[in-house]
């Protein structure tokens, strides 16, 4: 399979699908599945503007897959308006193409093995032998999550992903008002799991009390969701939109102190900022700045 090597924290930017657009001096006619390899070396400055703790970063190994589509070719124009694409934050140096990304998927686990130059070769048998983390494997007596019901009164839905080894995910879904007596279809908002999620899990059991249930009832064997009233419901999914992409457990527990503290109305614009297609990654990194204060 054709491979890149892509400095840190490029190469965790681009499997978060923050970075859609890869910067090179040369383009290639290839287009399909790539394979991402994290290089060696490490840019400490990107690291903090990104908020990614340069420690947790892997290095040396194949970190995952991305779908190549096009080759864009840049003026000092294009290069500024694509800028929350590429994430390069200086001015236009001019001769460097944008490789188009689309689709990016985190392998299981690294496969430790050394870079190369330019576009290489890794045997697809590389990839079968790689394990896959306890903490990433579904339980095998869980099943799909899927939305229930529509309740107008509770417009959303938070639904408890299990995991092995006694773990979970958190996936928040929203049904939308209902309209013209059409039945509304409820759309996934954000799952979070992992550090992340037991950075702010102080903050989840506070909503879910004041949602009118039990610390009790997170367990990773329930199986029905929680129905959560429309404030509840919109800041949980600011808090996971906010965290789900950090690594840094002190940013992580900084905006999660702050969220929590958030006016309503703010927190109701900023919900819908971060939830719309158009503008949801450039008011996630905005929010995140303004909450850590950075």
């Amino acid at each position: 399979m054709k491979t890149l090597s892509i400095r840190q924290p490029w190469a965790e930017l681009i499997l978060q699908g923050r970075k859609t657009i890869e910067l090179r001096t040369w383009r290639t006619p290839y287009r399909g599945l790539l394979l991402i390899h994290a290089g060696g070396n490490i840019e400490e400055e990107a690291c903090t503007i990104y908020d990614l703790d340069p420690q947790r970063l892997v290095r040396g190994a194949l970190v995952g897959t991305v779908e190549v589509v096009d080759m864009i070719e840049f003026d000092a124009e294009r290069f500024a308006a694509l800028r929350d694409e590429h994430l390069y934050q200086k001015d236009w140096p001019g001769d460097l193409y944008g490789w188009k990304l689309v689709n990016p998927q985190r392998l299981p686990a690294p496969i430790p093995m050394r870079g190369r130059l330019g576009l290489f070769d890794v045997p697809d048998e590389v990839l079968s032998g790689a394990p896959v983390p306890a903490y990433l494997t579904p339980h095998p007596s869980a099943q799909p999550v899927q939305p229930t019901a529509y309740i107008p009164e509770q417009p959303f839905e938070l639904h408890l992903e299990p995991r092995e080894s006694y773990s979970y995910a958190l996936a928040l879904y929203q049904w939308p008002v209902k309209a013209n007596g059409e039945t509304p279809q409820a759309r996934h908002v954000v799952t979070l799991g992992g550090a992340p999620l037991q950075a702010v899990a102080d903050q989840v059991l506070e909503m879910l009390r004041r949602a009118g249930y039990k610390v009790t009832d997170l367990s990773p064997r329930r199986r029905d969701p929680f129905r959560l009233d429309e404030e509840t419901g919109l800041r949980l999914g600011l808090l996971f939109l906010a965290v789900a992409p950090l690594t840094r457990p002190d940013r992580i527990e900084a905006i999660a102190r702050a969220l929590c503290a958030m006016p309503s109305e703010e927190a109701y614009y900023w919900y819908s900022k971060c939830t719309d297609p158009r503008s949801s990654n450039r008011a996630q990194r905005a929010l995140r700045v303004l909450l850590a204060a950075e």
